[in-house]
Formats: structure tokens, C-alpha cells, sequence
């Protein structure tokens, strides 16, 4: 039985969720099991995208890849059966105004609404990621940039979602290409022109076999890396390339063997979403071996249905799950803007906010799927490419199908209206007035007492910023340049660079003949730290030098704390040991240490380390600088907002706010402990946060470019603080 006459699958894939274009040179029905996959699929990632739940339905990409492998290779097979070669022309013409004409749409609407909702480091950053997705590269990009698929709580792309569509074609790209080249290579050899669907299935096993020992590999060394990349997907497309090779084989399943695998199979994808995870680990690491689960159970289903109609597989082949599965190329395309673009407007998700998002993702998708992605598909004009009698079935198809579906269409119109309509109400609700007690009253000119403690003005700015429910027009710098600059502003940006070595007197501040020296080390808090110790060694007179140095990555604690940065591991103990042996030449007379206050692991192991454990150890190390009594552990900021998510030109400074954060009041705790060695701890609370609310900028400065890191312009500000700090204390 040839597959051509037996299984009657669209021919050509498009895409996560696309169906397919009819085989050359004739016309063939889709096959309802498959379009109920692409449903099942389509539904199973937006629901883990919008809800979260079930938690390993992103798992639904790899069923559209099995799907793809099989149907592009199925076309291939029949083109060489019938002409003996394959018409590159003919195949990616098709694939052009099947793709492009959605794809570019989506992405041109993203990149339209990121200018006017989105701050403008992230716009600029979704307009690289809509380059990247036109030209089917954005898995590359995103696995350059080391894009964790599964972090929560980042500044996502709103095009993350094109990195699938990105790894089909350029599979696509590659498979035909290879299949004719081997196909007519061994023919020549052996003369077996009539033995291509087992050259095409070698060919594919050893597809499998490699990618899928190369997944393993990555999954293990970078998962984050393995997740994008298309050597460690191909093995799945490369899957169902073998099954549509194996089809007249298959074909010859009896019946009930048939009925089996299909069920078995659907049972195995909708397990799957609910046994994997983003944390899997060991047996479930994704997505090598992990995705082997659905890969497996989509390829049982296929196979099942090769044969002849699986009639009984009802939850696939009824007429809701073939409509999905119909419009599932638009409904993918969509679903991840319309989730990133509402909840920036509208960050609490509440139910109604989620009855938006999937009402708005449907309604964009039905216009799109009716008014763009078929009438393109299937315009005779675009038809040039193909001979006459395609072009006269694609007319008359586009007649029959395009005269009702407008009226969907127009429904679809009208409730995408009504979204937006409630979307700007509810956003609306936003920017609820700061509820705090009473600011203190402003510093009075002349006041003697107004000058004792810089904090007072400090907690008066960042009170009013709290409480603020506009952003102010006098930043400086703006919150997007203080985004985009990072921290390239810094003046001590060198004295801690995993690719050099510090130079100390370059990295030392103030008059080099002070008679007080201090030191200020640790990983990128102290970083952040330095212009304020900058400014307090070049205010004091010449009383005092101090040098920053340290390690971005690396805390200073005895123990390794594990860092993915780029070197950081290769040479964050020898730095703090140089740094060490320097301290103990020099015996300043302070030596301030700063550490990020987050959870960690220990390197090499994985083992995890709680707050008090990681504190012992930066105990431990500082007693390596032969200073008792002289040492300073200076908290760092709580945890801020994401910048990228909660600022924009649409957002409320009351977005940004965040409150102490559990972790920190955690490390605070535990270093509490120094004053009971007679060294000392100094709160960052008084220059971060008000009544326990930290917010995103004070007076005219931005507080932070990031969720942990002070902007160098806020840092240099609060150097009196600091200072204040340090005197009430005895130290300076």
C-alpha cells in the first residue's frame, strides 16, 4: 500500500500547529488524527504558557515536530515516486506564502505594539528578536543569549515562542536537500532507484540516533542551550521522518494493533505534560532523554492511523478537534503575544484576565487564520509557481472556502474590540495610590539637625517615589538609558572583570598618601557599591584611599558558589585568594565586604545552600584577611522589580514597587551574627527602600538598572549615607 493512497496527510507541514498544503499531483484530505494532534498540542502550550498547568504541556512542540518530520518527509517521498527528484522551487514556494504571510504579520504587530507599550531597551530588544524570527534564527539567538525557557519572572520576548518554527526550517532547509543528494548518490552506486524509501529511513535512523545521543550530551553540560538548538531537536523530526519511510510497512499493522498504538500513544502525549517539568532532572531532563516520552507517543499515534482512519480515536478526530487543529498555525503564532503584551498592562492575572488573554488569542487568530494565512495560501495569483491544474483547484478552493468564513472573521473582530476595550478599563484600575504612614517632613534650610543624618532626605525621596503614581520627567538618567547603560557607567567596571586581572592602583581611590586605607571586595554588589566608596575617599579630604576590587559572579565566601557567567568559575578562587593575600599585606584599617544576598549552590555538586551556610562562608573567608574587629558586611539592596517588565510608557511607578524581599531579610539575619566576632554589619534599608517598599527610583535618580544591581549615578548619591552609616558606628 503506498502511502500516498493510504494515508491521506496533508503534505507539508508549516510550522507548529500549520496544517499542511496538499501533495503533488494530487490533492489529498487531511487527516483528522493529525489535525486533532496539532489541537491537542496547540492547546496543551498555551495552556502551560497562560496557566502554567499542565506543567510539562510545552511539551507540545516536540508532538508538532514528529508531526513535521513525517508529513515534509511523506511529500519529499511521493515527489521522487512521481518525477524521480524533487522541484526545490515548487517546495519552497510553497512554504513561503504558507509561512510568510501570518509569521510576517505576527511579528510585524509585535514589534508595532513593543514601540508603543514596551520601554525602549525592550523594544529595541523585540525588534533584534523579530529579525532573528524572520529569518528563522531566533533558536540560535535565543540560546546565544542564554535564554532560560524556563525562568520565571524575566522579561520574556514576545516573540520566544518563534524559536520551534525557527528549528523546522531550518531543518527544512537541510532534509530535502540531503534526502535527494543520498537518494540519487546510492542509486548511481547500486541502481536501486526503486529502494528510496529505505535509503530515506537509514538515512533518518541514523537522523535519531545522532541528534538524540548529541541531546543527551547537551541536555546534561547546557540545558539551556540544548532546549533551542536543532542538533538536539532533529532526532524528532528525524522520527517522523522515519515513520513516513516506514509507511507501507505500517500501513500492513491489523487493525487492532492500529486501534492500540493509538491509544497508547494519546495516553503517552497528555502523561507526558503532566510527568515533565521545567525542574526535571535525571530520567526527565529535557529535552534529551524527557522529550523522548512525547516524541514517541505522537510517532504511536501517526503510525496508527497509516493504515486506514482511526475511527475510534475520538478525542482527536471529532469536528472541534479538527477545527483547532485548522487554525492551530495562527493560534501559536498569537497566543504569546497577546500573553506577554496583556499581562505587562495588567499584571495581576486575574480570571478575568485570563478569560482576555485566551478570548483575545482566539479572536486574533480566526481574523488572521480567515483574512491572511488561507486567502495567501490559496490565491491563484501566488499560484505562479505551480502548473495550470494547480492553479485551478487553488482557485476554485479559495472560491469555496472564503465566501462564509468572513463572517467568523467579522466575529472575531468584534470581540477583539470588546478585549481591548476592556483591557483599557481595567488598566485603568492601575497606579492605586501608596498607603504608607506619613513621609517625614522635608529637611528645613538653616536646620542644624537637617544636616546630621543624610538618610532623612533620602527616606523623604523615596517615600514620594513609593507613593508616586507617574513617572517623572526629570530623571537623570532616564530609566531607558539607565537600562541600556547597565553598568558600563561604572568607574570601577575593570577592577572586576572575569577576563583581567585588577590593577589595585588603578582600582584605588582618593589621595595616595591618606593616612587611612579601606578596601571594598565582593562579587557585582560591590561592584555597584564603588562609585559611592569613589566618592567617599575623593570627599574626605585625603584623610582616606579605597580601593574596590573583587569579581563579578564570584562571592566571597570560602566555599564555590555556582555562577554559569562565562570564566567566572575558572577564576573566582584564585581572585579572592590574590585579594586575600592583599588585605593581609596592607592591613587597611576597614575592609567592607558585599555579596549578593541570594540562595545558592555549591559548585561541582549541586548541592544547594541555605542563607546561614553561605553567610558562615563568607565568615569563614574574611577571617583569611587577618582583620578581626575591622571588617564591614554591607547589605545590599533588597531585590528590585524587573525593570523590563514593570516599566514602559504605559506602566505606573507603583508596578515597580517591590517589598523586602524574604530572602534578603534572611542573609540580613544570619549576618547579624558578625557584631558577636566585634565586627560589624551596615543596612542598606535606609537608602533602598521606605516602610518596607522599595521603589525604582528616588528624587531624580533611578535606583537600580536591574532587580539587584543601584544605578552608578544612585550609588555616588548615597555615598554621605554610607558615610553617616559608617561614623554612627565608629568606623570612620
Amino acid at each position: 500500500m503506498s502511502l500516498t493512497t493510504q494515508t491521506t496527510e496533508p503534505a507539508e507541514p508549516e510550522g507548529p500547529g500549520a496544517p499542511g498544503t496538499p501533495a503533488a499531483p494530487a490533492r489529498s484530505a487531511a487527516r483528522a488524527d493529525i489535525q486533532g494532534l496539532r489541537a491537542l498540542a496547540v492547546v496543551a502550550v498555551i495552556l502551560n504558557h497562560v496557566l502554567a498547568w499542565p506543567s510539562g504541556a510545552f511539551a507540545g512542540v516536540d508532538v508538532f515536530f514528529v508531526i513535521s518530520g513525517f508529513l515534509i518527509t511523506g511529500l519529499l517521498l511521493r515527489d521522487l515516486e512521481h518525477t524521480g527528484s524533487i522541484s526545490f522551487r515548487r517546495f519552497y514556494a510553497r512554504r513561503m506564502r504558507r509561512i510568510l504571510p501570518a509569521a510576517v504579520t505576527v511579528l510585524a504587530a509585535t514589534s508595532v505594539a513593543a514601540y508603543f507599550l514596551f520601554n525602549r531597551p525592550r523594544a529595541l530588544s523585540t525588534w533584534w528578536d523579530a529579525v532573528y524570527s524572520f529569518f528563522f534564527v531566533s533558536n540560535w539567538h535565543y540560546a546565544a543569549e542564554g535564554t532560560d525557557y524556563f525562568a520565571a519572572g524575566d522579561a520574556v520576548s514576545p516573540l520566544q515562542h518563534f524559536w520551534s518554527l525557527s528549528v523546522e526550517e531550518q531543518f527544512y532547509l537541510v532534509w530535502p536537500a540531503l534526502v535527494l543528494v543520498i537518494v540519487l548518490v546510492v542509486a548511481r552506486v547500486t541502481r536501486a532507484s526503486g529502494r528510496r524509501r529505505l535509503i530515506v529511513g537509514t538515512l533518518a535512523a541514523v537522523l535519531v540516533a545522532a541528534s538524540f545521543a548529541f541531546a543527551l550530551s547537551q541536555t546534561a553540560s547546557a540545558p539551556a542551550v540544548a532546549y533551542f538548538s536543532t542538533l538536539t531537536r532533529a532526532w524528532e523530526l528525524g522520527l517522523g521522518a522515519l515513520l513516513a519511510a516506514a509507511a507501507p510497512l505500517l500501513a500492513k499493522l491489523p487493525t487492532a494493533i492500529r486501534f492500540l498504538a493509538g491509544w497508547l500513544g494519546l495516553a503517552g502525549i497528555v502523561g507526558s505534560f503532566f510527568v515533565l517539568g521545567p525542574t526535571g532532572t535525571g530520567s526527565l531532563a529535557f529535552p534529551g532523554p524527557g522529550a523522548a516520552l512525547p516524541v514517541v507517543a505522537t510517532a504511536l499515534v501517526i503510525a496508527g492511523g497509516i493504515g486506514g482512519t482511526q475511527r475510534y480515536l475520538f478525542p482527536l478526530v471529532n469536528p472541534v478537534a479538527r477545527f483547532f487543529g485548522d487554525i492551530s498555525y495562527s493560534l501559536y503564532l498569537w497566543h504569546f503575544p497577546v500573553l506577554v503584551f496583556l499581562l505587562m498592562l495588567l499584571p495581576e492575572q486575574t480570571q478575568t484576565v485570563t478569560l482576555l488573554i485566551l478570548g483575545l488569542t482566539l479572536a486574533l487568530s480566526l481574523v488572521s487564520y480567515f483574512l491572511i494565512e488561507q486567502p495567501l495560501h490559496r490565491s491563484p495569483w501566488l499560484q505562479k509557481f505551480l502548473d495550470r491544474e494547480a492553479r485551478s483547484t487553488a482557485w476554485a478552493d479559495w472560491r469555496d472556502r472564503f465566501g462564509a468564513q468572513f463572517i467568523l472573521s467579522s466575529l472575531g473582530l468584534v470581540v477583539i474590540v470588546v478585549a481591548v476595550a476592556i483591557t483599557a478599563q481595567l488598566s485603568l484600575r492601575g497606579g492605586v495610590p501608596y498607603a504608607g504612614p506619613a513621609l517625614p517632613a522635608a529637611p528645613v534650610a538653616g536646620d542644624p539637625a537637617a544636616a546630621v543624618n543624610p538618610e532623612d532626605q533620602l527616606q523623604l525621596d523615596l517615600g514620594n517615589a513609593a507613593g508616586a503614581t507617574a513617572w517623572p520627567g526629570n530623571l537623570s538618567p532616564s530609566m531607558d538609558d539607565a537600562i541600556s547603560h547597565g553598568s558600563s557607567d561604572n568607574p570601577a567596571s575593570g577592577c572586576f572583570d572575569v577576563n583581567r586581572d585588577p590593577d589595585f592602583g588603578h582600582c584605588t581611590w582618593g589621595s595616595g598618601n591618606a593616612p587611612h586605607q579601606m578596601y571594598l571586595v565582593g562579587d557585582s554588589t560591590a561592584l555597584a557599591y564603588a562609585p559611592a566608596f569613589k566618592a567617599m575617599a575623593e570627599a574626605s579630604g585625603g584623610q582616606w584611599k579605597i580601593t574596590t576590587v573583587g569579581l563579578y559572579g564570584c562571592r566571597f565566601t570560602d566555599v564555590l558558589i555556582q555562577n554559569d557567567g562565562a570564566g567566572v568559575m575558572d577564576v573566582c578562587q584564585q581572585r579572592k585568594a590574590d585579594i586575600a593575600a592583599r588585605i593581609a599585606s596592607d592591613q587597611p584599617q576597614l575592609v567592607v565586604v558585599s555579596n549578593a544576598f541570594a540562595l545558592g549552590k555549591l559548585a561541582g555538586s549541586n548541592q544547594p545552600l541555605n542563607a546561614a551556610q553561605i553567610v558562615a562562608s563568607t565568615f569563614a573567608e574574611t577571617a583569611k584577611y587577618n582583620a578581626p574587629g575591622r571588617i564591614v558586611y554591607l547589605d545590599p539592596p533588597p531585590l528590585g522589580a524587573n525593570l523590563g517588565q514593570c516599566y514602559s510608557p504605559v506602566s505606573s511607578p507603583q508596578d515597580c514597587n517591590m517589598p523586602v524581599d524574604g530572602a534578603w531579610q534572611d542573609f540580613q539575619k544570619s549576618t547579624a551574627a558578625a557584631s558577636a566576632t566585634g565586627d560589624h554589619q551596615v543596612s542598606s534599608l535606609a537608602f533602598s527602600c521606605y516602610n518596607g517598599v522599595c521603589p525604582a527610583f528616588a528624587g531624580t535618580l533611578p535606583t537600580k538598572f536591574d532587580q539587584v544591581h543601584m544605578t552608578p549615578q544612585y550609588s555616588a548619591h548615597i555615598a554621605p549615607a554610607i558615610q553617616w552609616e559608617f561614623q554612627a558606628q565608629g568606623l570612620m
